[in-house]
């Protein structure tokens, strides 16, 4: 029998997404586990806004936060020392609501024009919730 403090710690702690498969095979590491929350971002997030920002460095954090009409996709890149990089940071704005089967274009953003704190983003007066974060190592 799990004692009320126990199963207090273990319902607190994160749970990673079951079947959830990185596009580059990476892991997650750290000492940050993965956050995750409602709503649950659509698959094709992940997938579309990693094929765009095509992280050139090993180790990286992904970022997807969900706004009242778009949902916002942020990449930092942390490169090694021997390790060349374009940018460490990148911002991706794609629309909600997209019908199943499509891709939808979505838009850069310069990192600049988005305020990030630790439970969310602002972009443009519109409020963005972090939804899910992962700190991610290539294979």
């Amino acid at each position: 029998m799990l004692t009320p403090l126990l199963a207090l710690l273990l319902s607190s702690m994160p749970v990673a997404l079951p079947g959830a498969q990185e596009p580059d095979g990476s892991r997650t590491v750290g000492v940050v586990p993965p956050f995750h929350a409602e709503p649950t971002p659509p698959d094709w997030l992940r997938k579309v806004s990693h094929a765009v920002a095509d992280p050139d460095c090993r180790h990286y954090l992904y970022e997807a936060y969900a706004g009242k009409d778009h949902w916002l996709v942020r990449y930092v890149m942390m490169p090694e020392a021997d390790e060349a990089f374009r940018d460490i940071e990148q911002v991706f704005l794609y629309p909600q609501g997209v019908r199943e089967g499509r891709t939808p274009k979505g838009a850069i953003l310069l990192p600049t024009e988005v305020t990030i704190d630790p439970t969310g983003a602002r972009w443009r007066g519109e409020a963005f919730r972090l939804v899910d974060r992962r700190d991610l190592e290539k294979p």
